[in-house]
């Protein structure tokens, strides 16, 4: 029952109808209200005494509390009581339904014979509710009076109404609760076959429209040779980088981005698809080919501001519009294919992913950007110092800029210094020189540089990390970087304004020589600083 209103269950209209009707034949004021007051119908009154009443404010107040008398719940049903404005008899009958007291029957306007009361005692009661004597009274004398066995049978009658309103809300509220049910099985079978249907056209782990999906609009808008129709060809750029280096799951949230900055700036009307592993579609009809392209730029721009991943999303695009007179729908998504390719071709020329890497190293406060500018300059002039070729120096120099790129697989809470480490988290940092040996593996001008980052913390002594190689077993390379690395480190200033001077950086080379560094290259190191401004 608390699942619906009385309104729900009953037809208030022909209640209505039933309670005037019943009204006029027992010559009895009857209406049906909530437990609460509320009015379900209107008072069916057969003389106007309770409208002349309740124009007084105090006899409307009466009126109030009296009916809230009456239509509250009575273990004795009919409740018979006396109104407060007139004397006069009136009575309350429970209407239940599922034993929960829905509404009740009043009754009242009655003149009983055995309660006859005075003119006086009425011209009183009218002066004490501030109303017109004469007018009362004659509303009074329009009310017949009649037996308690009478007034009883009234109560008969309307209690045996009650008790078939009882019924009918019974029966009314089981229909209601199968046709609720009935409703809710449609509901659930509708929303089962929309997501079934949702999930044979949508790409499972993007939530863009699937490659299926892709070729049925594709081939419908083929037809439409009237049309004014552009599409775009899209490719998400470095998904295998991501993907080895990273872990297929960072691979995956490159693509639900990538797909969701797509969609989100598409047209309502517009079908966005995920079509291959990397590879994107969109069909948009009624499109000029400036809004297509300006559709284009947008999701670049977006994509390239995005800083979720270890570096920013890239995504190349093309766009065409079709020329329906003198191409089919497959040529122009060809051409479209075409300038996407083009355009990849110049964001790998422009886009360097090593660089944009320790961007975001530097923008996480893991690196320190002047101090790695500083141990590249002094990694380069000190190989050139050892006899180095210029361009093995500036390999070496290389080395050293990129060395800990692989701190760029911590997790984006991590938080290099400041604290205490778990031995678990000291785990995930030492493992930041393989994973920057196979970063420096995936781009050809870092290829040659991958053996040195691997080992560039390897100590002299073999106690080190990751392979506890040991003295010259250490690439040259990754030696001086072993130096240079820590002397950097020491003599560049903290956002603290706290850093080494440079003898104490000296001291402190000397002191661990021969067991973190080659004591050799120490030697020529001390040497070569005392030659150099560092």
């Amino acid at each position: 029952m608390d699942a619906y209103t009385f309104y729900e269950i009953y037809d208030i209209d022909t209640l209505q109808k039933l309670i005037d009707s019943l009204s006029a034949a027992l010559q009895v004021s009857i209406r049906i209200l909530s437990p609460q007051g509320e009015h379900f119908t209107r008072d069916s009154d057969y003389c106007q005494l309770c409208q002349l009443i309740r124009k007084s404010a105090i006899g409307n107040t009466l009126c109030r509390e009296s009916d809230l008398a009456l239509c509250a719940y009575h273990k004795q049903s009919p409740f018979i009581s006396h109104c407060s404005c007139t004397g006069l008899t009136y009575a309350g009958i429970n209407v239940m339904v599922e034993d929960i007291h829905v509404a009740s029957i009043l009754v009242g306007q009655v003149h009983l014979e055995e309660e006859v009361r005075s003119e006086a005692e009425f011209r009183c009661q009218a002066h004490s509710l501030h109303i017109d004597e004469t007018e009362y009274l004659n509303q009074i004398r329009r009310i017949p009076s009649m037996t308690r066995a009478r007034f009883d049978l009234i109560l008969n009658t309307l209690t045996l109404l009650a008790e078939q309103l009882s019924q009918l809300g019974r029966k009314n509220l089981y229909l209601k609760s199968i046709i609720a049910s009935l409703e809710s099985q449609e509901l659930i079978h509708q929303q089962e076959k929309e997501f079934l249907e949702k999930l044979v056209e949508t790409d499972s782990m993007t939530g863009v429209y699937n490659h299926r999906k892709f070729n049925e609009e594709f081939s419908q808008y083929a037809s439409h040779k009237c049309e004014q129709i552009c599409l775009v060809s899209a490719d998400a750029n470095y998904l295998k980088l991501m993907n080895d280096v990273f872990g297929h799951e960072a691979g995956d949230r490159m693509l639900k981005n990538i797909a969701s900055i797509m969609a989100n700036l598409s047209k309502k009307e517009w079908l966005v698809a995920r079509c291959g592993g990397d590879e994107f579609r969109v069909i948009l009809p009624d499109t000029s080919l400036d809004t297509a392209k300006d559709y284009c730029r947008h999701v670049a721009r977006r994509c390239s501001e995005d800083s979720s991943l270890a570096f920013p999303l890239s995504v190349a695009l093309g766009a065409a519009k079709w020329d329906s007179e003198h191409e089919t729908l497959y040529e122009c998504f060809t051409r479209a294919d075409e300038e996407m390719y083009r355009n990849k071709t110049i964001l790998k020329q422009k886009t360097h992913i090593p660089d944009l890497m320790m961007e975001r190293l530097y923008n996480r406060q893991i690196l320190n950007r002047d101090m790695v500018e500083l141990e590249s300059k002094i990694a380069y002039d000190f190989a050139l110092f050892l006899g180095f070729t210029k361009e093995h120096a500036y390999e070496t120099s290389l080395a050293a800029h990129y060395q800990d790129i692989g701190m760029a697989k911590l997790p984006e809470y991590f938080v290099v210094k400041g604290q205490n480490k778990t031995r678990e988290e000291k785990l995930q940092i030492q493992a930041h020189v393989t994973h920057g040996y196979q970063i420096a593996r995936q781009f050809e001008e870092l290829y040659n540089i991958a053996g040195a980052i691997l080992s560039s913390h390897e100590n002299w002594d073999g106690n080190s990390y990751p392979k506890g190689l040991k003295g010259s077993q250490i690439p040259l390379e990754a030696r001086i970087l072993r130096i240079t690395n820590n002397y950097a480190y020491w003599t560049t200033p903290t956002r603290a304004g706290t850093n080494h001077t440079k003898t104490e950086s000296k001291e402190r080379l000397v002191r661990f020589s021969g067991i973190m560094y080659d004591p050799e290259l120490v030697s020529k190191f001390v040497k070569f600083i005392d030659e150099h401004e560092y």
